[in-house]
Order: structure tokens, then C-alpha cells, then sequence
């Protein structure tokens, strides 16, 4: 169904919101969608591009290339891109208003800020994710906090004493924690001790966690332990293999999986 949209400020906000989950945008394809003409849209688009907020490209146009560590995290990004956008979009489904959330960073808690911004839920959320808090202080209804340490160059996630000291402080309805791996006898796991220390105090501090993990995360085991798999209250991945899905839910933990089907 198209829904005609005269006021180029609606329109244009619109497009950026199909940017935002999609990371680009065709001409045709928007056109049909607002029910506007194919020049239009191209005035849209330029207009976008004058901003600095879209680059065009043939036929449409994408989000601002990034550079330096954001380059590295889009690198990261792109792997498993579709079965992340998935789980964000589960995970959104459990979220409710006025909830008090943590999320930690990675590429996938990035999908799921996407879609809190895409959405109209009132939240507070506090992320060691500097591109987290960034993208979901452009909503109004959400009050980000950027739990502020020692910036990493790589991934643009602070870490440190004062990062830890702040969540601390902070009582949370509901954990989102993306993870480097997860194991029945291990636990959730990570490369490196700060990301597990932030992870272990989040799990700690919350209501109730939910872990957001790619297929080819589950089984697999990182150096360090952030907390064990039993505390995890929710598993939201697109794994289907039920060998590995029926060994998790003997844990206690609900698992969801992500499919096409629920878009």
C-alpha cells in the first residue's frame, strides 16, 4: 500500500528512516512506496546529500561513507548482515515503554539501536557504545547514556574503571547483550576481559538478559567468561539446528529464532 507524502520534511525523514535499517535506498522502489514522482524523490535525495547525511550513488543512495574505526566496524558489520538485522528485529519485540535497558556495542546491538530509533517506544538506554549512543540520541523518546572510559580505537566502545563504575550505579529492567560466543560448559565468552567485565556486570544488574548471538557464535568458545550460559534468560539468534537449540533450552533459556517470516 502507498501513502503519499507531501511534505518534503516527512518524506525526507522517512527516507533516512529506510536508510537507517537498510543502509541504502533505491529511487523506483521509494517512489512507488511515498506515491511520488521519481524526480521527486531525486530532489529528496540531493537535498539529503547537500546535508551530508546520505551519498548518492546510481539509482539511489546510501548512508555517509564512514572512515577510520568506523570503517573496521562496518567491515564487521557486513558479516552475517542479514541474520543481525533479524535478531534486532526479535529483539525489538521484547522491549516495552519506559523500560530502563542496557546494550553493550557490536555490530549487532548497532542493528537493534536501529530499530529502537525506527520505532516509536519511549526507552532509556545505557550503552559503552559510542555509535549506540549516538544513532539513538536522534530520537527524542530516548534518553542514551554513554557510559563514558577509555575510548577503544577499533570499535569506538569505551572500556575502564569508570565505565564499569557508572553501570554499577544503574538498575536496568533489561540486558542486551550481544556476544563473541556461547557455550554449554563455558559460558558467554569474549576476546577480551574488559568486553567480558562490562557483559558480567550488565547480567548482574539487570532484570533479566538476553543474549543476541549469530548461529556461528553458539558452540564456540573466546578467552574470557562473562558470566554461565544458565543466567541467561533469553536467547534471540538464527540458529535452527535443533541439536544445539534443544541443548540450550534444557538450560532453563528461552530461545527465540529469528526468521524472515516475523518482517
Amino acid at each position: 500500500m502507498t501513502n503519499k507524502i507531501r511534505d518534503p520534511y516527512t518524506r525526507r525523514a522517512s527516507i533516512q528512516r529506510q536508510l537507517l535499517l537498510d543502509g541504502s535506498v533505491n529511487v523506483e522502489a521509494l517512489a512507488l512506496e511515498l506515491d511520488v514522482s521519481v524526480a521527486t524523490i531525486r530532489r529528496d535525495l540531493t537535498a539529503l546529500e547537500d546535508d551530508g547525511t546520505v551519498r548518492r550513488t546510481h539509482g539511489g543512495a546510501t548512508t555517509t561513507a564512514s572512515r577510520g574505526a568506523d570503517q573496521a566496524f562496518a567491515l564487521r558489520e557486513s558479516i552475517d548482515s542479514e541474520a543481525k538485522r533479524l535478531i534486532a528485529h526479535a529483539a525489538l519485540e521484547l522491549v516495552e515503554t519506559d523500560q530502563t535497558l542496557f546494550m553493550n556495542d557490536g555490530s549487532t546491538i548497532l542493528a537493534l539501536a536501529k530499530e529502537l530509533l525506527a520505532s516509536d517506544v519511549s526507552l532509556t538506554v545505557v550503552t559503552p557504545g559510542i555509535n549506540i549512543a549516538t544513532i539513538l540520541s536522534e530520537s527524542p523518546r530516548i534518553d542514551a547514556y554513554l557510559a563514558g572510559g577509555l575510548v577503544r580505537h577499533k570499535n569506538r566502545g569505551t572500556v575502564g574503571s569508570f565505565v564499569e563504575e557508572m553501570l554499577c550505579q544503574i538498575n536496568a529492567d533489561v540486558a542486551f547483550i550481544a556476544v563473541e560466543s556461547i557455550s554449554l560448559n563455558e559460558g558467554v565468552t569474549f576476546s577480551y576481559e574488559t568486553d567480558a567485565k562490562i557483559a558480567r556486570i550488565m547480567n548482574k544488574k539487570a532484570g533479566k538478559t538476553v543474549v543476541l548471538a549469530t548461529a556461528r557464535k553458539l558452540g564456540q568458545l573466546d578467552r574470557m567468561t562473562a558470566f554461565q550460559t544458565s543466567d541467561v534468560d533469553i536467547l534471540i539468534t538464527d540458529c535452527t539446528d535443533e541439536d544445539i537449540i534443544g541443548a540450550i533450552r534444557e538450560l532453563g533459556i528461552s530461545v527465540i529464532i529469528a526468521s524472515s517470516k516475523e518482517h
